[in-house]
């Protein structure tokens, strides 16, 4: 009795469909006027998703469409035209091992077909076996051979690390074969330039790799290209001449008049174009029907814009075209933009960058130095006033240091030369370096020519010569 009590205490509602078509949700509705119910058109649209890895549909579009190809090339370029710039006492050998082996360039080559296919990378070449994992501690002086760019048409997934959470390369691949070949390559070997990212499971589904970028604004593309070679079309045909004829449909029905009427007005358009004359019989009249053009160009614009978002770039870095509106320089676009490439160096650039670095400077110095770093350059040329601006503000805050003593001024010796803004020689940059190791220590060091006023802002006292007058 108790529990028919219970029972009865817990109302329980039960949610049908009385269209039997479409399930229902909890949304706002209106029952008269259809709004949110089955007689609602909007409540049969559905996001579907389209086919993954379709790379010969990109392909075709970066190579044919221009506008394909700037969503992919233009924030690439922007993340890496002013590339890095290392600091540290070996920075100037690991600039030059970036040299040789083209770093840069196959930097650019793996985002790009990243962006394209959805999937790409760096195959690291050194002595050890591609189908074993790379061990860094055995990479010596030397070890790194050449880099090789790969991208997913060319080496595809062998098997997959689906249970273990704690590898780097959990949900993707653990080995990799190269098309067209049995060698089996390690995962730690190939260094993947990641493309727009994907949710796990969809990612398994498109083979451990992740979506192209095109993919997402190919809608937009498509409609923009179709808008545009539509309006080039319609231009071709600015004037519709139309000749009013007795008896045409008859003349047409009948079978034998067909070639005798395309040869009448196949002259007649000879004539207008040769001489600028319209000969007509007496029972035909001549019209001209002008097609308006009117709108087309706000229809245009507007697919341009909509094409700039799905390609999250600006109208002006996309379409080279100015932004509009009064006093819009746009400025905030191309900030935001940056920024968003900025933030790509980040998180993307710096983790494809750091697995190669732990081979290439380990190849080239043989360790891996401690005080080794880099920073990303800034990604806009600055003007000539902004270079000065920028050195005088930056050679402030170096004397501010400098006074607080909080830096050495080998450190700002050794920026300097590393910037290239002047020549230092390492010979000078050493006896800086010595002259600091001795005044540490206690010691004076005066150099010929060099008075006690130009000591007096190192900190150091001369020794006084009254013991050597007594």
């Amino acid at each position: 009795m108790a529990e028919k009590e219970n029972h009865a205490a817990k109302p329980r509602f039960k949610l049908t469909n009385s269209g039997g078509v479409m399930p229902v949700f909890d949304s706002l509705s209106n029952v008269v006027t259809g709004m949110g119910t089955n007689r609602d058109r909007r409540s049969y649209n559905r996001f579907t998703i389209t086919q993954l890895n379709d790379y010969l549909e990109m392909e075709a579009a970066y190579f044919d469409n221009w506008i394909a190809g700037a969503v992919v090339d233009h924030p690439v370029e922007d993340a890496t035209r002013e590339w890095r710039t290392f600091t540290g006492k070996e920075a100037a050998k690991i600039h030059e091992a970036e040299k040789l082996f083209e770093l840069q360039e196959k930097t650019q080559a793996a985002f790009t077909w990243a962006g394209v296919y959805g999937g790409a990378g760096v195959l690291l070449i050194t002595d050890q076996e591609l189908g074993q994992p790379l061990e860094l501690d055995k990479i010596k002086q030397g070890s790194l051979k050449r880099l090789v760019n790969l991208d997913r048409t060319m080496i595809s997934p062998s098997a997959y690390n689906y249970s273990d959470p704690t590898a780097e390369n959990y949900m993707r691949a653990e080995t990799y074969r190269i098309n067209g070949g049995v060698q089996n390559v390690h995962h730690s070997h190939f260094i993947i330039a990641p493309g727009e990212a994907l949710p796990p499971r969809l990612r398994l589904v498109n083979n451990g790799w992740d979506d192209s970028v095109l993919r997402r604004c190919m809608e937009d593309l498509k409609d923009s290209a179709a808008a545009k070679a539509g309006i080039a079309s319609l231009i071709l045909e600015a004037n519709v001449d139309v000749i009013s004829r007795d008896n045409l449909a008859t003349d047409l029905s009948s079978g034998d008049m067909d070639q005798s009427i395309m040869n009448r007005f196949l002259n007649f358009g000879m004539l207008k174009s040769m001489f600028r004359l319209a000969l007509m019989d007496s029972s035909e009249t001549f019209d001209r029907k002008p097609i308006s053009f009117g709108g087309l160009g706000e229809i245009l614009s507007v697919l341009m814009e909509w094409t700039a978002g799905a390609a999250k770039q600006p109208m002006t870095r996309l379409f080279g075209v100015q932004s509009k509106g009064l006093g819009d320089s746009g400025q905030g676009d191309a900030k935001n933009y940056y920024n968003r490439v900025r933030g790509d160096q980040e998180t993307k650039y710096r983790k494809f960058l750091n697995q190669i670095d732990e081979v290439l400077i380990r190849s080239t110095l043989g360790v891996a130095p401690d005080d080794l770093n880099y920073e990303f350059n800034p990604l806009e040329i600055p003007t000539e006033s902004e270079v000065k601006d920028r050195n005088l503000a930056e050679a402030q805050t170096d004397d501010l240091r400098l006074q607080q003593k909080v830096i050495p001024r080998s450190a700002v010796v050794r920026k300097l030369k590393e910037n290239g803004l002047y020549v230092i020689s390492e010979e000078f940059l050493r006896r800086v370096e010595e002259d600091e190791r001795a005044e540490a220590a206690g010691e004076f060091r005066f150099n010929i020519g060099e008075t006690e006023k130009e000591n007096s802002g190192t900190g150091v006292t001369p020794p006084s010569n009254s013991a050597a007058d007594d």
